[in-house]
């Protein structure tokens, strides 16, 4: 991982109870942590707005991910003899 993809800052806001047990929810149901699925919905939301910086942003981590899963099945493919 790169040091500036590194996450040390916090951002802290107020939710109702009701938005709290809706985002935990979804997260959970995501089979995420609560900050990756709140962090997710924002930055889709400034792409969804044009926002060219989040664009970048999440044109990287899917092109992370995308490499990961090709990986995991090239691993998988040679351990079978494939």
């Amino acid at each position: 991982m790169k040091t500036d993809d590194a996450k040390t800052q916090t951002l802290q806001f107020k939710v109702t109870e009701q938005e709290r047990k809706l985002i935990e929810k979804c997260a959970q149901e995501e089979g995420t942590t609560v900050s990756k699925y709140v962090r997710g919905a924002v930055l889709m939301s400034l792409v969804m707005d044009g926002k060219a910086e989040a664009i970048k942003i999440v044109a990287r981590e899917v092109g992370e991910k995308a490499f990961g899963v090709v990986r995991q099945k090239l691993v998988r493919a040679t351990q079978e003899g494939r």
